[in-house]
């Protein structure tokens, strides 16, 4: 089992022999314990899968980033998400040096990004294609990681949402500081939220739900907002993920949700509150964005429609003609 060092250090010569010994891997009945590189790429795939919502009877749909990584390292698609569980604390026996470095990522994003960038490299330098390896995390000009929606997480319930998690992680994991439970349920937290707001997105076609903005070409601009129909404060942990529980929207007209001047009805209607529309016919360019930009119906999205038990919820304590 590699130190915590060899993670946290591994450098650009030990990634490329670690790439060859791994490119050179046959299939054998007993599996070779897991380099640093598998590790760190292991830690990546936060940002794309939650590896609780596979194994057993779906293991054969989880995303095809971390098929063609089992077909890479010669591995099962179970080890990875296995793997992937090690790290994040959710498993009792779990080696201490993988947790240990999924929290020092957590409190270090931007040695992760260098970490990340570095395997990447060194595999390129070996020969290691797009195909067999994609470059599955999103990064800022400047380098660093993106993680989607955090914005929405409000400071309070955030906090209480993290303590209650780190109560059940220091539960399986004994020895694990307080501090590092709770850096270790934060970044959970947040990598939640990431794959929700990305899941949300991409279900709106990087389009406004309730209008024709499509800024596609300008990404990571925070120009297009996932937002939550039923608030994350207001939800438990499986509403928090669930896409069905989204709305790609541009800011204008996700913050008039949030504030319950529009909402939707269960054919997917849209409705103004009484005092949008005397804004519309009072105020100037409102009438523009509430009026003739604003859809009559939510624009339908790929795969999960907003579920009506959401979309009562919202009506009955957000909508502003309720209250």
């Amino acid at each position: 089992m590699p130190s915590l060092a060899a993670y946290l250090e591994l450098t650009d010569a030990q990634a490329r022999a670690q790439w060859g010994r791994i490119d050179r891997r046959v299939p054998r009945k007993k599996q070779e314990p897991y380099t640093s590189v598998e590790v760190i790429l292991c830690c990546a795939l936060f940002r794309i899968v939650d590896p609780h919502r596979f194994g057993g009877r779906n293991i054969d749909h989880v995303p095809d980033e971390i098929t063609r990584l089992a077909d890479l390292f010669v591995r099962s698609p179970a080890s990875i998400t296995s793997k992937m569980l090690n790290l994040d604390g959710s498993r009792a026996n779990a080696a201490a040096n993988e947790a240990l470095f999924f929290d020092a990522m957590a409190a270090d994003p931007a040695h992760f990004s260098a970490l990340y960038e570095r395997v990447l490299i060194a595999a390129r330098h070996m020969g290691i294609t797009p195909e067999r390896l994609p470059d599955f995390v999103e990064r800022d000009p400047g380098g660093g990681i993106v993680l989607l929606g955090q914005d929405h997480l409000p400071q309070q319930p955030l906090v209480e949402a993290v303590e209650l998690l780190a109560a059940k992680i220091r539960a399986r994991q004994l020895a694990a500081s307080d501090a590092q439970t709770a850096r270790i349920a934060e970044q959970t937290i947040r990598l939640g939220q990431h794959r929700f707001a990305k899941e949300v997105l991409a279900n709106y076609k990087h389009q406004c739900g309730f209008c024709s903005f499509a800024p596609r070409s300008l990404p990571r601009k925070r120009l297009l907002i996932a937002s939550h129909i039923k608030p994350w404060a207001a939800c438990n942990d499986a509403e928090r993920l669930d896409a069905s529980n989204g709305i790609a929207a541009c800011p204008m007209h996700d913050a008039a949700f949030d504030a319950g001047l529009i909402t939707i009805n269960g054919g997917l209607r849209v409705h103004r509150a009484s005092r949008l529309q005397q804004s519309v016919r009072v105020d100037p360019g409102v009438d523009h964005n509430f009026g003739r930009t604003l859809r009559s119906t939510l624009r339908a999205p790929e795969r999960a429609a907003p579920e009506s038990l959401y979309l009562d919820w919202h009506q009955q304590h957000v909508f502003a003609d309720v209250l």
